[in-house]
């Protein structure tokens, strides 16, 4: 039998592969555990004058580094986490800014410090 489109049954070797993607696949099952969400959230940056965005992303990476899990990239605990991780204008920010960073962590932390550290304290 061959493959047509008036024989759509039959799949092609070209349908049979995945499609190739930027971000990596999350294994089945894939789950943060809320008590690390809390602990994400427990040190939270609103964005304010008097906070050092550097002190922040140290201390969240830290916290995410708990968390293994085989075949997820750390990156990708950390995107998800970190919008745990903030709330006030960081929060604001991080819905506006996130999408164009195209899931590139190093992007993010990069653009996320020239936001909130204060070009007084240069």
């Amino acid at each position: 039998m061959e493959n047509t489109p008036l024989n759509p049954s039959v799949p092609s070797r070209e349908n049979l592969e995945p499609p190739s993607s930027f971000h990596p696949v999350i294994p089945h099952g894939f789950e943060i555990r809320p008590s690390l969400v809390a602990m994400v959230r427990a040190q939270s940056f609103a964005g304010s004058k008097d906070e050092n965005p550097y002190a922040h992303l140290q201390a969240f990476e830290e916290s995410c580094s708990l968390l293994i899990i085989p075949g997820v990239d750390q990156q990708v605990i950390r995107w998800k986490l970190f919008p745990f991780s903030l709330m006030g204008n960081a929060k604001s920010w991080y819905d506006r800014s996130a999408r164009k960073f195209g899931g590139d962590w190093i992007t993010l932390k990069d653009e996320f410090c020239l936001n909130f550290y204060s070009v007084s304290k240069i």
